[in-house]
C-alpha cells in the first residue's frame, strides 16, 4: 500500500473503528468498512463513493440541502462530490465499500477524453441509488485490495480508470439530464405504498392492491407510480426482492437458497437465480461466496 494521503486520514477519522481493509491505487483510496457510523456530518476533500454491502437499516441523509430517506439495501450507492457537506443518521451499522477519488484524477480524464473544461463540469450527488456497474467494479476492487500481487495491482489501476470514465458518463453534468416528470403520486400516498411493498415482499403483491392504497384505478396507478419512481411497479418490486435476497445471502448464512427465495418473495430458487443474475451479474451462490470473508 502506498503512503496514506491526507484524504485517507480525513476519512478514517469519521469511522468508529479502523477499516478492516484499505488500499491505494493510482491516487484512488479504497476502504472496506465493517460497520458504518450511525451518525456523522462532514465533507471530504476527495469525491466519495460509498456502496452498501449488507446490514439493512433505515437511513436519513442530507446532502447539498436535499434530505433523502431510505434503506441501506445491498448495492445502493451514495456519491458525495468533493467539499460538499453531507449529514447522515442510520438505525444501525452496515458493511460498506468506500472509494475516495481525487478531483485532479477526474479532471485529467475529462480533459483528455471528453475534451471539456473540467472547471465547468460537476459530479451530481446521488443518495441511495442503484448502481450495478459500480457495485461490480467496487466489489472486485475490494477483493484485489486483499492481495497486492503485481497482476492484481495492474487490474486495479485499470479498473480505477474505468470507474472514473463511468462516473463522468453517468453521474456528472456531462450526462444527459433525466426527464422531468409530473403527475406522480402524492408524497404521503407514495410512502404508504412503498412501505406496504417493503413489508409484504414475501407475499404476492397485486397491482389492484397498490391501486386501492393509492386511491386510484389500476391503470392510472401504474402510470403515476412510474412517474414518481422512474420504474414500473413490477420492476420496482423485483429490485426490492433482489435486494432482500442479497441481504439474506450475506446476513443469514444458515438459510438455503430455497429458503431465501421464499423469504424474498420468489416462486422458486430457479426464479430467484434467474432474476438475481439478470440484475447483479451473479448467481445467488456466487454472490454469497464473493462477499463472505
Amino acid at each position: 500500500m502506498d503512503k496514506p494521503n491526507s484524504a485517507t486520514s480525513e476519512f478514517t477519522g469519521f469511522l468508529n473503528a479502523p477499516p478492516n481493509t484499505s488500499a491505494e491505487w493510482d491516487a484512488f483510496s479504497l476502504f472496506a468498512v465493517r460497520a458504518t457510523p450511525g451518525e456523522a456530518t462532514g465533507a471530504f476533500a476527495d469525491h466519495a463513493l460509498g456502496l452498501y454491502l449488507s446490514g439493512r437499516h433505515r437511513i436519513r441523509r442530507e446532502m447539498a440541502g436535499r434530505p433523502v430517506e431510505g434503506w441501506s439495501d445491498p448495492g445502493t450507492l451514495n456519491l458525495t462530490p468533493a467539499n460538499v457537506e453531507a449529514a447522515w443518521r442510520a438505525s444501525g451499522p452496515s458493511r460498506a465499500i468506500v472509494i475516495l477519488i481525487p478531483d485532479a484524477f477526474l479532471s485529467r480524464v475529462i480533459s483528455e477524453h471528453w475534451e471539456a473544461d473540467p472547471r465547468h463540469i460537476e459530479l451530481i450527488p446521488h443518495v441511495l441509488s442503484r448502481a450495478p456497474v459500480i457495485h461490480a467494479v467496487a466489489s472486485r476492487l475490494a477483493l484485489e485490495s486483499q492481495s497486492g500481487a503485481p497482476p492484481e495491482r495492474l487490474y486495479a489501476e485499470s479498473a480505477c480508470e474505468f470507474l472514473a470514465h463511468h462516473m463522468i458518463h453517468s453521474y456528472s453534468t456531462l450526462s444527459a439530464p433525466p426527464p422531468r416528470v409530473s403527475g406522480g403520486l402524492p408524497a404521503r400516498r407514495l410512502k404508504l405504498i412503498l412501505d406496504y411493498i417493503e413489508e409484504n415482499l414475501a407475499q404476492p403483491i397485486a397491482m389492484r392492491q397498490l391501486g386501492e392504497l393509492a386511491g386510484i384505478s389500476t391503470r392510472h396507478f401504474e402510470r403515476a407510480f412510474r412517474q414518481s419512481i422512474g420504474a414500473p411497479p413490477h420492476l420496482y418490486v423485483l429490485r426490492k426482492r433482489v435486494a432482500r435476497a442479497q441481504n439474506l445471502l450475506l446476513g443469514e448464512h444458515g438459510l438455503t437458497i430455497d429458503e431465501i427465495a421464499v423469504r424474498a418473495g420468489f416462486s422458486s430458487s430457479s426464479h430467484l437465480s434467474s432474476i438475481f443474475r439478470r440484475q447483479t451479474g451473479y448467481t445467488p451462490t456466487a454472490f454469497r461466496r464473493l462477499h463472505t470473508p
